[in-house]
């Protein structure tokens, strides 16, 4: 997903011989199509009204700015030094070839573009790679910010108004766990002025939920508009790290480790860069700095748990106290905790990766001596890392509020992380099983499911290495008590598109499928045998996703539900609504079947209203069927599925709907990997 947005800024109509209009016709506007960037220039602004505000606004936050400079035009030089004197990147420079006037003397030294005014066209090719150029640039192109390196730019985002309407959108999906509705939400932002601000909305919510498909391409998206993008780049150095944990095999999970590693080290790079009098605190650099190095030990440690969890049980201790990965690991965590002490996350895991350490070389005490020249220097270092467990787990107990009973300090405000932290001090501390099994119990009362895994893993790292049995066997299961192991990702989820059974006064040369018996007939058929062809794969179907017109929808649930496949049901607008849209064409029958399957499937409804929200209806050529494809699709993705399918029956030489259409789900769904089954329904009109 591109999310660009292009302002141009240009003389109207013909001056001094230059048809400026044709330019961006022939020229500049090709350019952006083929670039995937959305544009528009202060002419639009000027026909909606509010052109100042709207030409300040969209001078900062878009991220590419098209100046041509061929004359001396005061709007343009104005909304130019604007520009430079605000962002510090991102500005491309436009001249025809035989501009009369010299190049203003404050921009000589800047790099232009030059086209021919006769024929704009004939520098397209050129022209974009110019644009692209541009965009990937990550150097100043302003002589403002040139001459004075010390300046720093505008905070764009401040200037980004993202719709209320659209906000509330996002709180709801995001309250309700709607995973498919923040993805289609962060594709609905594409093409608004506003709509990075829109991405860094949603990507927020999806960090939140621990939606972390939909939150990686989000900040992937914000990311390709600013490399540097500090926010950006800190939850892109926690999703990968989380999806490596998560990942089905070793290669899939040191690419994604190698992936957070590369993004934490831009988020620091950009945060020390801002040292001095820059726009980050003192206290926030720090605050971001422990962040990143806890990220990096929470990466050491999956590289350290690759080490060694693959092999038998009885050699996974001596692996793991040998592996370089585990000192790593300890490491980047106290490098975190002394940059901020009140960061009990990275305290935390300070604690336990050295817990771990003492406890295997206490147990394993020639494999801890092969380390060292000799046995008093490794007795020395194991009584000194002794010590250290004992410091950091004191000044835990100042963070977390918990003395040497291990009662809560009364008064403390109620935190789901720092009373899952509180219990893992107890946990590494306390030798009682019964009192860490309660602690436990208190702190993950009512925690989202979430939570309890990210508890669960830092427990199984013991029971794996057979550490500490008796508080593991304890804690585990007020875990299981808590939330059940979180299930394996579904093997395969088929998501159903067709066309809905013709109206009766549909003509018959654009007939696609004709109520009758015997269209019905092969219909369910075509149906039923892709959905056993696809039951035939590894691991068969996990679940079926489609909507509920008659026809081809109501037969897809059927069929699913006799072979024993459960469904989800996705209706565009609430029951009784769509009922009205997309079913009482089929007459009773196929409404009292409809009717069945709304009892039996709990329907989730995208819209009360066939009308677009208010923050989207200005969104050229869209409407609530389109929007209905895209929201079926990424709420399939949304179940991180090992395998996506979609099973489309649908006649290509009659399928003129367009946008919202089957062929539009079609290829919506192919552009996003899925596999596609296509179902030819030129059979449903066979005699």
């Amino acid at each position: 997903m591109q999310v660009t947005r292009a302002f141009i800024v240009r003389p109207f109509g013909v001056q001094e011989g230059i048809d400026f209009d044709r330019v961006e016709r022939e020229l500049l506007g090709p350019a952006l199509a083929a670039c995937g960037i959305e544009g528009r220039t202060t002419g639009e602004i000027a026909r909606q009204g509010n052109i100042r505000e709207d030409m300040f606004r969209l001078l900062v936050v878009s991220d590419v700015v098209i100046a041509d400079v061929s004359i001396h035009n005061a709007n343009v030089f104005y909304e130019l030094g604007i520009r430079h004197g605000l962002c510090d990147h991102h500005t491309l420079l436009v001249r025809t070839k035989d501009a009369k006037h010299k190049y203003p003397f404050d921009l000589q030294t800047d790099r232009y573009f030059q086209y021919d005014a006769t024929n704009p066209g004939a520098d397209l090719g050129a022209f974009i790679a110019a644009l692209k150029s541009t965009l990937a640039a990550t150097g100043k192109d302003s002589p403002v910010f040139q001459l004075l390196p010390k300046l720093k730019p505008h905070d764009r985002y401040a200037l980004m108004v993202v719709p209320r309407d659209f906000q509330d959108d996002v709180a709801r999906a995001q309250a309700a766990q709607r995973r498919g509705d923040l993805r289609l939400l962060a594709e609905e932002a594409h093409g608004f002025d506003w709509g990075s601000g829109g991405l860094r909305v949603v990507g927020e919510a999806q960090f939140r939920i621990s939606a972390l498909g939909g939150a990686r391409e989000t900040f992937e998206a914000l990311r390709r508009i600013n490399p540097d993008d500090l926010q950006a780049n800190f939850r892109l150095g926690t999703v990968y790290q989380k999806l490596a944990s998560a990942a089905p095999n070793t290669e899939t999970k040191l690419d994604y480790v190698t992936s957070s590693e590369q993004a934490i080290g831009r988020a620091l790079k950009r945060s020390e860069a801002a040292d001095g009098d820059g726009p980050v605190p003192a206290a926030e650099r720090r605050a971001y700095r422990a962040e990143g190095q806890s990220l990096l030990g929470s990466n050491a440690k999956t590289r350290w748990l690759e080490d060694w969890t693959h092999l038998p049980v009885e050699a996974r201790r001596a692996k793991a106290l040998q592996s370089p990965h585990l000192g790593n690991s300890i490491q980047y965590y106290l490098d975190g905790y002394v940059e901020d002490l009140t960061s009990y996350y990275a305290g935390i895991n300070a604690l336990a990766m050295l817990k771990v350490q003492v406890e295997l070389a206490n147990a394993l005490p020639a494999v801890w001596k092969d380390g060292f020249d000799d046995d008093d220097k490794a007795a020395a270092d194991l009584k000194d890392r002794e010590r250290r467990v004992a410091r950091i787990a004191a000044a835990l107990e100042m963070v977390l509020g918990v003395d040497s009973a291990g009662a809560r300090n009364a008064g403390a405000q109620p935190d789901r992380w720092k009373e899952i932290s509180r219990a893992d001090l107890l946990f590494l501390t306390l030798d009682k099983p019964q009192r860490v099994a309660s602690v436990y119990r208190e702190a993950l009362a009512g925690a989202q499911p979430f939570e309890v895994d990210a508890a669960r893993r830092n427990v199984l790292l013991f029971r794996d290495l057979d550490l500490l049995a008796p508080k593991v066997v304890a804690a585990l299961a007020e875990m299981q008590q808590a939330a059940p192991d979180k299930p394996a990702p579904p093997a395969r989820i088929v998501l159903f598109t067709g066309h809905m059974l013709d109206a009766l006064d549909r003509p018959k040369d654009k007939a696609r499928f004709p109520p009758t018996a015997e269209a019905e007939t092969r219909a369910r058929a075509l149906i039923e045998q892709a959905l056993r062809d696809e039951m035939a794969q590894e691991g068969g179907v996990t679940r079926g996703i489609a909507g509920g017109a008659c026809g081809s929808d109501i037969l897809f649930h059927e069929v699913c539900e006799a072979l024993g496949i459960p469904t989800t049901l996705l209706l565009a607008l609430p029951a009784d609504k769509f009922q009205v849209e997309s079913v009482n064409r089929g007459g009773p029958k196929w409404v009292e079947r409809y009717r069945r399957l709304v009892e039996r499937l709990t329907p989730r409804v995208l819209a009360d209203a066939r009308e677009l929200p208010r923050w989207l209806a200005d969104k050229p050529g869209y409407d609530i069927w389109q929007r209905n494809n895209l929201w079926m699709m990424f709420n399939a993705l949304a179940e991180d599925a090992r395998n996506l399918t979609l099973v489309a029956l649908y006649n290509r030489e009659r399928d003129p709907d367009g946008p919202g259409g089957t062929a539009h789900l079609v290829a919506e769904a192919s552009k996003r990997g899925f596999k596609t089954v296509e179902l030819d329904a030129r059979k449903l009109l066979l005699a």
